[in-house]
């Protein structure tokens, strides 16, 4: 008996145009050591322009698309961008680390619980791929943040466990996350380079189709549907600072990234069980931190970014 297929469909959304490229890194900065430690650099809300291109994001993909779920990365600017969606679909709000910045610090972002006065569509009964991210300082970064390495290792183990999740497989999925997450589509798709994976703009849309078999026989390889490049056919608000991204503008040579992503290839899929005892549940603590510093605060490229 031949096994059957189960058709899983991701709509991977870039947030929208962050407030500290609209106002200037160190502008934001200052505006987070003058809160007394309530604002974290690196956890920069939208702009204008980034809520209004959020809501004309919602409003084009509930047009077109029946989503069953809506998940996003636990970051604000993230959040905000999903939020509009949740309402036009009438979706609930999954948080999973899973989805998270790259060159992150988990424990500069506030628990869960204190977001959903913030985000009441949050539904904390979701089970999530990732609670919080591996951080391992064992390769000489700063501790508390995650290497670039590790994070490509997520992507890959995201790209093996969406499609046979409990809550997600077979379904269409809206995942809202960053840019730095064309490592995952490059790891759906099987590509063994970054740069094939192109660009995202704020707000960009990668729609890609896996098709999985259901006794487990093959990992499913995604077929792209529709690129992220360009979100100009919904969009009416300007990009701001937040334009189309690749690994091609980051700040790190793009020979030494794609080689982090052989390396991650070699090393396969973040493995959970392995790693337990490294894994911290998403438990900062709730005082602000002394003066608002963040040293995970370092974006790849003020006129692209994540």
């Amino acid at each position: 008996m031949k096994a059957a297929t189960l058709t899983t469909t991701v709509l991977l959304i870039r947030h929208g145009d962050r407030y500290d490229y609209h106002v200037g890194k160190d502008v934001w900065k200052t505006r987070c050591k003058s809160s007394g430690g309530f604002l974290t650099p690196s956890d920069t809300p939208l702009s204008a322009s980034g809520h209004q291109q959020a809501r004309e994001t919602a409003a084009f993909i509930a047009r077109n698309k029946n989503i069953d779920a809506v998940v996003c990365s636990p970051y604000l600017r993230a959040l905000q961008t999903a939020q509009p969606l949740a309402h036009a679909t009438g979706r609930s709000l999954w948080v999973d680390f899973a989805f998270a910045e790259s060159h992150q610090k988990p424990t500069a972002l506030p628990p869960l619980a204190a977001r959903v006065p913030y985000f009441p569509e949050i539904d904390e009964s979701y089970q999530p791929m990732m609670p919080s991210v591996v951080v391992d300082d064992a390769d000489g970064a700063e501790p508390g943040i995650e290497p670039r390495l590790e994070h490509m290792r997520r992507m890959l183990h995201v790209a093996r466990t969406l499609p046979r999740h409990p809550s997600l497989a077979g379904k269409t999925v809206a995942v809202v996350t960053h840019g730095a997450s064309l490592a995952l589509v490059a790891a759906l798709m099987g590509t063994t380079s970054l740069a094939a994976a192109g660009k995202m703009a704020a707000c960009g849309i990668y729609e890609l189709r896996l098709e999985t078999v259901s006794d487990g026989s093959a990992a499913p390889v995604a077929k792209l549907v529709s690129s992220g490049e360009d979100a100009s056919a919904y969009l009416s608000a300007r990009a701001g600072g937040t334009v189309a991204w690749g690994f091609a503008d980051s700040n790190e040579p793009l020979e030494s990234t794609e080689a982090l992503w052989q390396e991650a290839l070699r090393l396969g899929p973040t493995d959970l069980t392995k790693l337990s005892t490294k894994l911290s549940s998403w438990e900062p603590q709730l005082t602000p931190t002394a003066g608002g510093q963040d040293d995970s605060y370092a974006p790849e490229s003020l006129v692209g970014g994540r």
